[in-house]
């Protein structure tokens, strides 16, 4: 079986090399057939220069990059779409969920299900150091607003930890419209409305204070996301 990892990036070049260690690591032990796509959202630093020079040791790494700065949305379903692995896994260049977690993931994919998420908020969940209360109090807004807007009834729509089988990548992504950060919800949305199983998984979580999130710009576009979605769907853009 093969896994591939897929890496959203966006000046990266401080944070990269430790969480690709780690997981050529991780799959290594385990002794898991795995790809590293990282999806480069128009990098300005020397992210992808980084990256081009671990290829000859690790030639299961490999980078594309988008033309200019289009999102986390659009970077995470351009390197879903590109993986070829059984299942495919994004996760954050920070490593704030760790590679780690996935073990938690593997007798699930023994039973062949399509969706595995990773939770902050259930029981068996650990966050090691928190969020600012200001960004945790929006979060638990945008989760509440999302579960009524999308009708995933999930507890975690933003951890990004998340795993699909190809063929839930495929038909998921393939019709997901939405670039920033309103991704999370619009592909569980999509998850729900084709009738797959959402099954989340606790995982232990740590905030990076070197956060990438512009909290006020990012909280309205999150927000306008969510109506986007009901917008699109109305449409019959989701068809």
């Amino acid at each position: 079986m093969l896994i591939t990892i897929v890496i959203p990036a966006y000046n990266e070049e401080k944070r990269i090399i430790p969480t690709l260690k780690s997981i050529v690591s991780y799959f290594s032990i385990k002794k898991i057939p795995h790809e590293i796509i990282i999806s480069d959202d128009g990098s300005s630093d020397r992210t992808v220069k980084i990256i081009t020079g671990l290829k000859t040791s690790c030639p299961q790494i490999s980078v594309f990059s988008l033309n200019k700065n289009s999102g986390k949305g659009k970077a995470v379903r351009e390197g879903m779409l590109r993986g070829k692995g059984d299942y495919v896994l994004f996760m954050d260049a920070d490593s704030s969920t760790s590679i780690e977690e996935f073990e938690k993931f593997i007798p699930l994919i023994y039973q062949s299900k399509d969706i595995l998420m990773g939770t902050r908020k259930s029981k068996g969940s650990q966050i090691i150091e928190r969020q600012p209360f200001v960004r945790e109090f929006f979060g638990k807004g945008f989760t509440w607003f999302s579960n009524i807007m999308t009708g995933a009834r999930v507890s975690d729509f933003t951890c990004g930890f998340k795993c699909f089988s190809k063929k839930a990548a495929n038909d998921i992504f393939k019709k997901a419209l939405i670039d920033d950060w309103a991704f999370d919800a619009e592909i569980l949305f999509l998850a729900k409305k084709m009738g797959y199983e959402i099954i989340e998984v606790p995982v232990v979580w740590k905030n990076d204070k070197a956060t990438k999130v512009r909290l006020i710009h990012d909280i309205i576009h999150s927000f306008k996301g969510l109506f986007l979605i009901k917008i699109n769907s109305a449409k019959g853009f989701y068809r």
